[in-house]
């Protein structure tokens, strides 16, 4: 049974003690046990804390780390809902957050939850958190935008929790193993950091691009970005080399890995010089290798191999792990 840490905006009386308990009951049904501090810590206000006590540090935080989701209950916005899950957002902890149906839900408490649920009385959160309390928590070790959005586009719940691993290649090995090696080092450094957590799926990626013998990686200047751009433009034979590392743990052992670098080709088209620099001024060119992406590119096409690799990990990798558990 999965434990999820609850947070929720109550008000004092027993529609709000309902709400919780029909809540924790669809909960269960879905095998999910839950912590909610109203009610295990401050007993509906018959217990007070000890002086000098606060709720949020020295009860909520300890109990959120103990847990394997966050499920924030926003029906009715509360600044502590944000703080908590700003906490569970930092430790790398799935947020769900579920309210009524036509709830407002703000833009900051989009970006950090792994999943929306709308619903209308609580009985219909049991299929939803059925399906979840199946899954893996899914750690995307990389902060790429491209890498968060292929997964959400796979309608896939997952954190984030960026690897701050060397990623200095190694010059003996070929292009393929430096790369797979690189995601390799990304995911293990996660790997460790989360040995304390239960069944888990940690996903990354290294890309560079591979053009006339050279490994480019991302430009140091608009000026290096020009260059090579206009030195791929009219050929095909733009290469994404994409290292790729899925591992499947439980706690501090690695049940399975998947550890491979794929390899997609590309087309560059010609454009005027007014259009490059149109897109070297919008497209952040920097922050891609070889200052191309196949998603923000409109000139970048693919000729041959997955979508996914050529636009920076090769999500195919992912699904074989689910398909395999």
């Amino acid at each position: 049974m999965k434990l999820a840490f609850m947070s929720l905006k109550f008000h004092e009386g027993e529609e709000d003690k309902r709400k919780v308990d029909e809540i924790t009951a669809a909960l269960k049904k879905a095998d999910i046990d839950n912590v909610v501090m109203v009610r295990d810590v401050e007993k509906y206000g018959e217990v007070k804390l000890p002086k000098g006590a606060n709720l949020m540090r020295d009860y909520a935080f300890p109990a959120m780390e103990k847990c394997d989701l966050l499920i924030v209950e926003f029906s009715e916005k509360g600044v502590g809902l944000g703080i908590g899950a700003g906490y569970a957002a930092k430790l790398g902890i799935p947020i769900y957050v579920i309210a009524k149906t036509g709830s407002d839900i703000s833009s900051t408490m989009r970006d950090v939850s792994s999943k929306i649920i709308f619903y209308d009385k609580p009985s219909d959160l049991t299929e939803e958190f059925k399906k979840i309390g199946k899954l893996p928590t899914i750690i995307l070790a990389s902060k790429s935008a491209i890498r968060k959005k292929m997964l959400v586009d796979s309608n896939l719940p997952f954190v984030v929790r960026a690897s701050n691993a060397d990623e200095t290649p190694d010059p003996s090995k070929c292009y393929e193993d430096q790369l797979a090696e690189i995601s390799l080092r990304k995911a293990m450094k996660v790997f460790k950091e989360t040995s304390d957590r239960g069944p888990r799926i940690i996903v990354s990626a290294d890309q560079n691009i591979f053009f006339d013998g050279v490994m480019y990686g991302k430009p140091k200047t608009i000026a290096e970005a020009r260059d090579v751009i206009k030195s791929m433009m009219g050929r095909d034979d733009v290469f994404a080399y994409t290292g790729n590392t899925v591992i499947y743990a439980d706690h501090n052992l690695p049940r399975k890995v998947i550890c491979e670098t794929d390899i997609a080709r590309m087309e560059l088209a010609e454009v005027s010089d007014e259009e490059l620099e149109e897109y070297l001024k919008t497209q952040n060119p920097l922050a891609k290798c070889a200052g191309i992406n196949l998603t923000e590119t409109p000139f970048l096409h693919l000729a041959e191999g997955k979508l996914s690799t050529a636009s920076g990990m090769t999500i195919e990798y992912l699904h074989d792990m689910l398909s395999s558990l």
